[in-house]
C-alpha cells in the first residue's frame, strides 16, 4: 500500500484534497496532513511516504525548497506541486525538480484523478523494476555474493588484537576495499524475512537477501558502502560505512529511517537499525560490529525506537545485570508451589524492568540463563528431566536470532516455566504433607535465623493465615511452639556438650535477647539454663 500526504497551509485546501484521494482513491494510505514544510519534512524522516501533494507557496519553507530538502531523505518520492500561481518560473523550478505534475486551484476533478493514477503506475512499474533487478546476474554472482558474506563478517568479528592483513587481501581480489579513515558499522535487524511472498523457499530467501543488500548500497551510495548478510542469522544485514569524513549522527540516522522505510514499503518488512560507534582502523571494526548488533536487537526486540545510535569515543561498559538471590527465591517458590499467577507476574516484572531502566538485549539474554540455571537446578534436586529446561534455552535463544519481540519471548518464557512447575505437583497430592515436611526440614537447618511464620510462609510462597492452619492440622501443635520446641532441644544439647555461655547458646539457638531465651527455658524446663548445666553434668561454667 502507498502512502500520501498533503502539505498546505491553509486547512480548506488540506481537506479538500484529503477527500478527493480518499473518494477516488481509497487504496492510498492518508498520511496526516501537514500545514507546513517543516512538520511535513521531520514527518517523511520518520514514516513512509510515496506521494506527496504540496503547496508552492507556504511560511517558514515554500514547496520547492521542500521538495529539494525531501529529496535528501528520500529520493524516491513522487510530487504533485499544487498552487494558485502560474508563473512559469516556479513551473520551471518544480520541473528541475523531476516534480510529476503542477496542478492549478481550484482543483479539477478529472485531471487529479488522471495525475494521481499516472504517479500510482509509475510507483507500481519502480517496485516491480527493482524486484526484478533481483533477478539479474542473481544465479552468477550468488557464490560472490555469499563468499563476500562470509569474508566480511570474518573480518567484522576479528578480534581487535588479530591480523586482518591476509583477510583484507582476500577482500581486495573481491574488489572491497577500505581506502577512508573512517568506518563505522550498522546492523539491519528484519522481522518475518520468510513470510515475503514469492521467497518463502531456501532458494528464494537467498535471492531476496541479495535484493536487500542492493537496496541498502543503494540507500547509503555517496558514503562508500558495503553490505552483506550476517552468517549467523538469516534476517541480520550488516553495513560498513568507510567514509573520508566523518559522518554525522542525524544524518545517519534519517538515512537509516530512511532505509527502513524503503524496506518496509517495496517487500513489507519491518525492521530495526543499530549503529555501532565511528572507528579509525578495520581492526577495530568489531567494536563498532558488537555495537551495532547489540542497538539493533535492543530496537526490534524492546521496541523503544527504530533506530539506536552508539556515539562517543569511550566503549559504553555493559552491565551485567544477574538475577540477585532474593529474585532467584521469590521465582523457586513459584515453581515449587505451581503459582502459575505469580510465576507470569515474575517474568512480566522482570521485562518490564529490561524496558524501563533501559537496560541492553544482552541483559535479558544473560535473565534468561540464571532462569535456565535455577530452573534446571530444581528439576535436577527432584530427579526429574532437565531436558525442558534445556530446551527452553535453546528456544529462548533461537527466538533471539530470529528476532523475536518482546512480547512473544514473554509469553515463551511463562508458557515454559510453568509447564516445569507442574513436574512438582507431588506437593499437592499429598494435601500438604510434603510442604509441611520441606518445612520441617527448612526450620532444622535454619533454627538459629529468623523462622517465624510470616518469614516462612513467604519463602514457601503460601498465605501465613493458611500456613498456621496447616502447621497445626499436620503436626498438632502451633507452628510457634514447634519452633520453640526445637530451639530449646537444641540448647540442650548445647549446655550438655559444650562450654559455650548461656548468651552464646541463647544466640546459636536463635534468641537474640539472652533474657527472653532464659524466661523460655524455665518456662520449658522448670530451671534455668546455668541450674540445668550443673545438674546435668556435675558442674560447668558459670551463667552471665
Amino acid at each position: 500500500m502507498y502512502a500520501a500526504l498533503v502539505v498546505d497551509d491553509e486547512e480548506i485546501i488540506r481537506r479538500g484534497i484529503c477527500r478527493k484521494l480518499e473518494r477516488f482513491f481509497p487504496q492510498l494510505k492518508l498520511a496526516p496532513p501537514q500545514e507546513n514544510a517543516l512538520e511535513a519534512l521531520h514527518y517523511i524522516q520518520n514514516n513512509q511516504v510515496d506521494i506527496v501533494y504540496v503547496d508552492i507557496r507556504m511560511p517558514l519553507v515554500d514547496g520547492l525548497e521542500f521538495i529539494s530538502r525531501a529529496r535528501q531523505y528520500n529520493p524516491y518520492l513522487q510530487f504533485v506541486v499544487i498552487s494558485g500561481y502560474t508563473n512559469f518560473e516556479y513551473a520551471r523550478t518544480a520541473l528541475q525538480l523531476e516534480v510529476k505534475d503542477y496542478l492549478l486551484k481550484p482543483i479539477d476533478n478529472g485531471e487529479f484523478r488522471e495525475v494521481t493514477a499516472r504517479l500510482i503506475k509509475e510507483l507500481d512499474e519502480k517496485k516491480e523494476q527493482i524486484r526484478d533487478r533481483r533477478h539479474v546476474k542473481s544465479q552468477a554472482e550468488e557464490g560472490k555474493f555469499l563468499k563476500k558474506s562470509r569474508y566480511l563478517t570474518e573480518l567484522v568479528r576479528a578480534d581487535s588484537s588479530m591480523d586482518t592483513v591476509e583477510l583484507e587481501k582476500d577482500l581486495e581480489e573481491m574488489g572491497i576495499r577500505f581506502t577512508h579513515t573512517y568506518h563505522r558499522v550498522l546492523a539491519v535487524i528484519v522481522q518475518d524475512i520468510r513470510s515475503v511472498p514469492g521467497f518463502e523457499d531456501v532458494s528464494g530467501l537467498a535471492v531476496l537477501q541479495f535484493a536487500v543488500c542492493n537496496i541498502m548500497d543503494e540507500v547509503f551510495l555517496h558514503c562508500g558502502c558495503t553490505s552483506f548478510v550476517h552468517e549467523k542469522g538469516e534476517n541480520q544485514f550488516i553495513i560498513i560505512l568507510n567514509t573520508e569524513t566523518s559522518l554525522a549522527a542525524h544524518f545517519l540516522r534519517e538515512k537509516a529511517h530512511h532505509l527502513l522505510n524503503v524496506l518496509k514499503s517495496i517487500y513489507g518488512l519491518d525492521a530495526a537499525a543499530g549503529i555501532g560507534k565511528e572507528v579509525q582502523r578495520t581492526e577495530d571494526l568489531c567494536v563498532s560490529y558488537a555495537e551495532a548488533l547489540e542497538s539493533g536487537f535492543r530496537c526490534s526486540m524492546l521496541g523503544l525506537s527504530e533506530v539506536e545510535i552508539c556515539e562517543g569515543t569511550k566503549q559504553k561498559r555493559l552491565e551485567m545485570r544477574l538475577l540477585n538471590e532474593f529474585d532467584k527465591n521469590i521465582l523457586e517458590g513459584y515453581i515449587k508451589s505451581q503459582n502459575e499467577a505469580g510465576i507470569r507476574q515474575f517474568v512480566d516484572e522482570m521485562l518490564s524492568r529490561v524496558k524501563k531502566e533501559g537496560l541492553t538485549y544482552t541483559n535479558v539474554k544473560i535473565m534468561c540463563l540464571d532462569i535456565y540455571m535455577l530452573a534446571a537446578k530444581l528439576l535436577a534436586e527432584k530427579g526429574k528431566d532437565t531436558e525442558t529446561a534445556v530446551k527452553m534455552l535453546e528456544r529462548l535463544d533461537r527466538q533471539a536470532v530470529k528476532n523475536t519481540g518482546l512480547e512473544e519471548f514473554r509469553k515463551y518464557l511463562e508458557q515454559t516455566l510453568c509447564v516445569i512447575s507442574r513436574q512438582f505437583d507431588d506437593r499437592k497430592k499429598s494435601s500438604g504433607k510434603t510442604l509441611i515436611t520441606d518445612i520441617l526440614a527448612y526450620v532444622d537447618e535454619h533454627y538459629s535465623k529468623d523462622v517465624s511464620l510470616g518469614t516462612i510462609a513467604g519463602k514457601f510462597f503460601i498465605n501465613p493465615s493458611y500456613l498456621s492452619q496447616l502447621f497445626k492440622k499436620e503436626m498438632n501443635m502451633k507452628f510457634i511452639d514447634y519452633i520453640t520446641d526445637v530451639r530449646i532441644k537444641k540448647a540442650l544439647v548445647l549446655l550438655e556438650t559444650t562450654s559455650l555461655t548461656v548468651n552464646e547458646v541463647a544466640e546459636a539457638v536463635g534468641y537474640k535477647d539472652t533474657r527472653y531465651f532464659r524466661e523460655i527455658f524455665v518456662k520449658h524446663m522448670g530451671k534455668t539454663p546455668s541450674q540445668y548445666r550443673m545438674e546435668g553434668v556435675g558442674g560447668g561454667t558459670q551463667e552471665i
